[in-house]
């Protein structure tokens, strides 16, 4: 995975940690029904299906860092506080965000 397609992905996190959404998991709309069985955006849908798959695995994956790696990705791109040392967590955060993206977010 090359670093443009991981910032793509933290971008769509940021937009995905903003959104305020208590649909407790069930979609929106279902676009079969409304259509017949047909619809004009299938593609577009299973593009932001996909998209929303590689949020929640790179949730995951922020997750599972070491917690001042965690607070450094937050601090840079959610406004948390910055923890001490940012710059040097910052960076060790991102080296292993695109070491374990590349191994579970096949994009």
């Amino acid at each position: 995975m090359r670093i443009s397609r991981l910032n793509d992905i933290i971008h769509d996190w940021v937009c995905w940690h903003k959104v305020d959404n208590h649909k407790l998991g069930y979609p929106s709309k279902v676009s079969y029904l409304s259509t017949g069985g047909y619809s004009a955006n299938v593609f577009d849908d299973m593009v932001n299906a996909a998209d929303t798959q590689n949020v929640k695995t790179l949730d995951a994956i922020i997750d599972s860092l070491p917690k001042d790696q965690r607070q450094a990705i937050y601090a840079r791109y959610l406004g948390e506080k910055e923890p001490i040392f940012f710059e040097v967590k910052f960076d060790l955060a991102m080296e292993n965000l695109l070491d374990i993206a590349s191994r579970r977010i096949g994009a």
